[in-house]
């Protein structure tokens, strides 16, 4: 399989591709609103939001969706959910979408696939007709299976590797100096969960270089980027954005693939001589790469193992992986630096980390992890506060018949996405006291809260229990959940069930071992305010802000 020559890699070429794109994007924005804007009887008989009476309602709501859908979300919540009933607002990126009340997301979302699809959803989401050029890494799943099959079940194992790379980032891109200094929140962190999980995927050399590192966060931008303008035009005018989204994410791919795949044939081809001859000596690696080669010999298709398709495996793993986290890393610095100093969040949290990591005789372990029950208490809080968006985990309407709602007037048609109000559910009162305000020890069992707590003298114990106040008050806490368990209450990682996110658990590896190394081996500067999230379409966006971070002295 060879490379298309699709975009010249001179650079000269780079403004006036980027400028018909943005071009197209827009024209493809309006007339995607206008070609929309056709009423039928369902909507028209269903509660709505951000439609109001004026001529062309629904061109001016979908418009007005672009920066309107995080308050939508709520007045609907609040209007119609509370109450069980179903709401539609306009989009402009997925069309018309059914909001299901948290009330029946259970039995909504534990629908067989043949009523709610959700693989073809998230294909149409991203686009990838268009932005994954080789369809059948699409077709045969097997970066998922490795997921499931492999990640999964070695955990223990490659935590080490994530641990290493962590150090490595933070100190490449904190610095080690004991100076204060000004970092940039999310293009640090998603360079250090970039590093940490591709010590992981791939292995050093290639985890350790920025360019490669870069590379990939561009190559999921871009993917991202383009479905958004795809999914903004008419289906008659997709492929005018779309062939265009076809060359920008090829050549996205091509940087990286440049980087990747000598060691990607390396690795085939001593795979190939170890199945030749086991006696060979040599031990493949357990990593990702490695699992994604072990699942292309499991196919049985000889194509699968093309370089070149085992390195866009490895790309989508990268793709789906790493942004989320570092969304939520990001949050989790600036939710936890805006509390109250006096409240001693970060000094019980990062005696928390002293602890384990005393137990475990100074090795970040499985073991040491999982006694960082506040830690993960914290992390979890932090997903609720500040989700990724407002109205997610799409699913699509297959079933002829449609789908039956309760307290709808008529069946959701075929082919009607549905979508469940993440934000507004976190942000509930009913459900979460003081629901807007970060609360890191919410998830906390109790008895863990007040072990931590007794490693303190009884002046600082009682400063900061008088301090917090009913922050750790357990008449008033939700039941203590870990950040991998889901339900209608917290949907961070999705709906339970099968089709969870499965990486969630890999995901909180890492973060777990993000905040505990930023805790034990920096300060950072309470913030005065918490920056505030930039919402645009159904997404919170990452903040640019910045804090100022100095080096500790480890005792």
């Amino acid at each position: 399989m060879n490379f298309p020559t699709i975009i010249p890699s001179d650079s000269g070429v780079a403004f006036p591709i980027a400028l018909l794109f943005i071009t197209v994007a827009v024209y493809s924005i309006a007339r995607g609103a206008i070609w929309r804007s056709k009423p039928s009887r369902f909507w028209s008989s269903q509660p709505n939001i951000g439609l109001k009476k004026q001529p062309f309602s629904w061109f001016l709501g979908t418009m007005r969706s672009a920066t309107r859908i995080k308050f939508w979300a709520r007045e609907g919540y609040d209007k119609y959910s509370r109450n069980n009933i179903p709401f539609t607002i306009p989009t402009m990126d997925r069309g018309r979408l059914v909001v299901i009340p948290r009330q029946q997301i259970k039995q909504v979302y534990a629908l067989t696939d043949g009523v709610l699809d959700v693989h073809e959803t998230q294909d149409e989401n991203l686009q990838m007709k268009y932005t994954v050029w080789d369809k059948d890494v699409i077709e045969e799943r097997l970066q998922v299976n490795v997921i499931h099959r492999q990640l999964n079940h070695n955990l223990a194992h490659v935590t080490g590797s994530i641990y290493d790379e962590t150090d490595f980032g933070f100190r490449r891109m904190w610095g080690t100096s004991g100076e204060w200094t000004d970092v940039k929140v999310w293009d640090t962190s998603l360079r250090i969960i970039a590093g940490a999980a591709n010590g992981v995927f791939c292995g050093k050399p290639l985890c350790r270089n920025t360019e490669f590192l870069d590379a990939l966060r561009d190559h999921a931008m871009g993917i991202f980027g383009s479905a958004i303008v795809i999914g903004c035009t008419p289906n008659m005018l997709k492929p005018i954005p779309g062939v265009l989204a076809s060359y920008v994410c090829h050549y996205l791919f091509r940087r990286a693939a440049k980087m990747a795949l000598p060691f990607i044939k390396e690795r085939l081809d001593a795979t190939a001589k170890h199945k030749a001859n086991p006696e060979s000596g040599w031990v493949p690696p357990n990593d990702g790469l490695q699992w994604i080669i072990d699942e292309c010999y499991g196919s049985k298709r000889d194509s699968q193992l093309n370089p070149v398709r085992v390195c866009h495996r490895l790309l989508l793993i990268n793709d789906v992986s790493l942004h989320t986290t570092s969304f939520t890393m990001q949050d989790f610095i600036l939710n936890l630096f805006s509390t109250n100093s006096s409240f001693g969040y970060v000094e019980i949290l990062r005696e928390e980390c002293v602890a384990a990591l005393e137990e475990s005789g100074g090795r970040w372990d499985r073991s040491a992890i999982d006694k960082l029950r506040l830690v993960d208490s914290a992390i979890r809080e932090s997903m609720r506060l500040s989700p990724v968006g407002q109205i997610m985990l799409p699913r699509k309407v297959i079933h002829p018949d449609g789908l039956v709602l309760d307290n709808a007037k008529d069946p959701v048609p075929f082919g009607t996405d549905v979508s469940v109000p993440i934000e507004p559910i976190h942000h509930d009162e009913s459900i979460y006291e003081n629901a807007l305000s970060y609360e890191p020890f919410r998830f906390a069992p109790i008895d863990a809260v007040e072990k931590v707590l007794g490693r303190f003298s009884d002046e600082q114990r009682a400063s900061f229990k008088g301090n917090m106040g009913t922050s750790v008050d357990i008449q008033r806490k939700p039941k203590p959940r870990m950040t991998v368990v889901l339900d209608e209450t917290f949907l961070g990682f999705g709906v339970s069930g099968k089709h969870a996110c499965p990486g969630r658990f890999f995901a909180l590896v890492e973060m777990k071992l993000f905040v505990a190394y930023l805790l034990l081996n920096y300060d950072i500067e309470f913030l005065k305010e918490r920056p505030k999230p930039v919402s645009v379409l159904w997404l919170n966006h990452p903040s640019g802000a910045s804090v100022r971070v100095c080096r500790r002295t480890r005792v």
